[in-house]
């Protein structure tokens, strides 16, 4: 690039010097004697030498910084909910008793069977007078017992059929409030969310700066006194 532009120059001074070489070759003393063709002469120089300057033969190289736009790439986060699943402990009942029950000479009998492993017996027995409450494994094994007028019940008992019995000492025909149940834990899958963080591409315009150089041919005025 320099060296063209080297190249360039030396031609343009090359060019201005035939022209002024031109004009030293006129035979001025031949009209020495004369004045109006001396002046005629020194008229015919200047607008030469104007004309020359005029045109437009000097080649200025100009640089100039310009913006663009770019379509790049950027990465952009996001969050999306996602289900998932887990084994989790469930507890199940089922109701054996649940309410007031009127005692009888034989007692308040509820029969039931246990089918699940690792089930508890649970509940609570309330009485106006003092009685007796039985869990019996059949046919007639006595598993839990508890005397008095009222209590809590929580008894483990494996697969079987049994019989949960209130039988009041003193005063029959009385109502007892009774509550008994069968809970158990099973293995059950559940739905779950979470939160989870995904990233994707999106385009975005981009501001550049670039450097930007032209070439214009301009008269010797424009680029000496510019």
């Amino acid at each position: 690039m320099t060296e063209r532009r080297s190249n360039m120059q030396m031609s343009e001074v090359k060019e201005t010097k035939v022209i002024f070489n031109k004009i030293r070759a006129i035979p001025w003393r031949e009209y020495t004697g004369n004045w109006k063709p001396f002046v005629a002469g020194g008229i015919f120089s200047l607008v030469l030498i104007a004309l020359v300057f005029a045109l437009p033969i000097k080649t200025v190289t100009t640089s100039a910084m310009e913006s663009y736009n770019i379509t790049e790439l950027k990465q952009e986060s996001y969050t999306v909910t996602e289900p998932y699943m887990v084994e989790e402990v469930q507890e199940q009942t089922r109701t054996i008793a649940d309410g007031y029950y009127t005692s009888v000479p034989l007692g308040i009998s509820f029969p039931f069977t246990v089918q699940e492993s690792n089930a508890h017996l649970v509940g609570s027995y309330n009485n106006p007078f003092t009685g007796t409450f039985k869990v019996i494994a059949m046919p007639n094994k006595i598993v839990w017992e508890h005397l008095g007028s009222r209590g809590e019940i929580d008894v483990m008992l494996p697969k079987g059929e049994y019989t949960a019995v209130f039988q009041e000492n003193i005063m029959w025909g009385q109502d007892c409030s009774i509550h008994l149940a069968i809970q158990w834990l099973v293995p059950v899958e559940a739905t779950r969310y979470r939160e989870v963080t995904k990233y994707r591409d999106v385009p975005v315009q981009v501001e550049k700066q670039r450097t930007v150089t032209t070439q214009e041919k301009v008269s010797l005025w424009k680029y000496l006194f510019n």
